[in-house]
């Protein structure tokens, strides 16, 4: 099997693992971590937030659908890099090899850092109650930005002081381990790419100074190799008869 096969084999793998295996690819965790007062938790597949350990939100239909059509993508892509990784002999198996592995936790990272990086901006235009009560917000949804969020009491009772609960942003193993099956696919994509590349570059010329090749006697046909034989003959005919006038 080829390096690059052996690369997406693995990366097929470890992404089917993490697509059937579920759970969130970042999660924020309000208190301690194993009863915290508020938890959410975010990934392609789910949407979950959690308020002391009773369900908080209930997500709609509409999303619900959105969230099993991208396990089932997921799934198929997967599926498929790992029938192709294992099938060389077939010209159709290259078509199988698709980069989903690779594209779905980037922009996954990318989307959640500019959706908290969006909150916080648009709490602080559109609500400046709830952002003079949460100062840090912007702070404590940022992945392994902030450890504390800070509640003032004054908006809520007219009393100044404030109060801190130990927060948690970070994303999880799934989404690394998506990450890590994406460096994986990364690399089988590059290496096929140099190796149909090679393929498709003419062979080189010889150098200009090199030898010509002497063709084997033997390989030409029957009609060329008695003509060289008469041709050989009749030069050391001449020869002998330079040589005994």
């Amino acid at each position: 099997m080829e390096k690059f096969r052996i690369l997406y084999f693995i990366s097929g793998i470890l992404f089917l693992a993490v697509s059937a295996a579920g759970g969130s690819w970042w999660e924020l965790v309000a208190g301690e971590a194993s009863k915290p007062v508020l938890y959410v938790g975010l990934s392609p597949f789910e949407f979950r937030v959690e308020l002391l350990g009773a369900r908080a939100v209930n997500p709609s239909p509409l999303m619900n659908a959105f969230f099993t059509s991208e396990r089932l993508l997921a799934l198929l892509g997967s599926a498929t890099v790992i029938i192709g990784s294992l099938l060389p002999g077939k010209p159709w198996s290259r078509r199988l090899l698709n980069l989903r592995p690779l594209t779905m936790p980037v922009f996954f990272g990318i989307l959640t850092i500019a959706l908290t990086t969006v909150l916080a901006t648009f709490v602080q235009s559109f609500a400046p109650s709830v952002a003079q009560a949460l100062p840090n917000l912007a702070e404590a949804l940022t992945p392994y930005s902030g450890k504390y969020l800070t509640i003032n009491l004054y908006p809520f009772t007219g009393v100044n002081g404030s109060v801190k609960i130990s927060t948690e942003s970070r994303f999880t193993v799934q989404f690394w381990t998506a990450l890590v099956s994406g460096v994986f696919c990364l690399a089988g994509w590059v290496l096929g790419g140099k190796k149909d590349l090679s393929q498709a570059l003419p062979p080189q010329p010889e150098p200009s100074g090199a030898p010509n090749k002497v063709e084997n006697p033997s390989s030409l046909p029957a009609q060329e190799r008695e003509a060289i034989r008469v041709k050989v003959e009749t030069q050391l005919a001449s020869v002998r008869g330079i040589k005994n006038p």
